[in-house]
Order: structure tokens, then sequence, then C-alpha cells
């Protein structure tokens, strides 16, 4: 009989630039991302197979300049009906690969998971959200929108998402 129900954690997914020191799980070239633009990952297929409806996501940025207090970086989720299919319905028409987001609009129908808030201003420092959201759809993307006056650093390995599934184990 179980008597427990944990919380486990499984390999975390990375969002990150083809050329970082970290694998990819999905391509995210958000390193340089300019004041008052987004941009999309690929979207990162997590397949039919049992799954976790719960992860933590992790977003990690530093500015290339010294950025104002307080100002944001908006995190959002867009998702598909699986990756490649030509009738996958993504949540807006910026397509399922690593691109810029065309247009503040394009984000009107995606889902807000959180904000990175920056906490200090000053140039190559890391600033890291945290937090948890649940994901029903087989397929995912990350989007970024810079709302700060100062762009992203151009480091491959300073940007990036992560998101790690954190299933329920009863024992």
């Amino acid at each position: 009989m179980a008597n427990k129900i944990l919380r486990v954690i499984d390999t975390t997914l990375f969002f990150v630039p083809a050329a970082a020191a970290q694998a990819e799980d999905a391509i995210f070239e958000v390193d340089g991302l300019g004041a008052g633009a987004g941009h999309q990952s690929a979207h990162l297929d997590l397949a039919v197979t049992a799954k976790s409806r719960l992860y933590e996501w992790a977003a990690f940025v530093q500015f290339a300049s010294a950025p104002v207090l307080g100002e944001i970086i908006r995190i959002y989720l867009k998702t598909a009906g699986n990756s490649a299919s030509a009738t996958i319905h993504p949540l807006n028409d910026d397509g399922t690969t690593s691109v810029a987001v065309s247009a503040e609009d394009k984000l009107n129908n995606l889902h807000q998971i959180g904000s990175l808030v920056v906490d200090q201003a000053a140039a190559n420092i890391e600033m890291v959200a945290r937090g948890f959201v649940e994901i029903s759809a087989r397929a995912v993307a990350v989007v970024f929108w810079n709302a700060a006056v100062d762009a992203l650093t151009t480091d491959v390995d300073e940007n990036g998402f992560m998101l790690t599934p954190v299933p329920d184990e009863i024992q």
C-alpha cells in the first residue's frame, strides 16, 4: 500500500543556442536579443509517451551593458500538436524553428509563465528566474520578449532556458 507521493526530478531539457557548450534539446538563438524584441525557440516534441504534466523552468540571461533595475524579460510558452506535422496548429504563425518574433502582437495567445526581473544594474552578471508550469501539449517552444532597454550578451553560453519534468511518484 502506497503511503507517500514524492516529487521526482527527471532529465532537464535545454533550450540554448546551437553553439553553446551545453547540448541543446531545442535550439534557442536568444544571444544578443535586442531591446523591445522577442525570439522563440525551435519546438521540442515531448512525444506521445507517458510524461510529467508538471515542469520546473529556469530562464537565465546576461545583459551586454548595465540594465535598469526592475526591467524585465517576459517568458512565454508556445505549444503545438507536435513539432513536425503540417497540421500542428501552433499558437501563432511564426513557425516552429528558432526565429525572431515577428511582432509583439504574436505573444497575445501564448502562455506567459513568468518574468525575469533585472536585480542588478551591471553587465555580464547572470540573472535567473524559476517557476513551475503544467504542460499538457505534445510540443512546446519557449519565447523571450526583451522588455528592457538593453540587449542581452552575445555570449552563447549565458542566455537560455531549462525545463525539468517533475512527475509525482507514488511510493
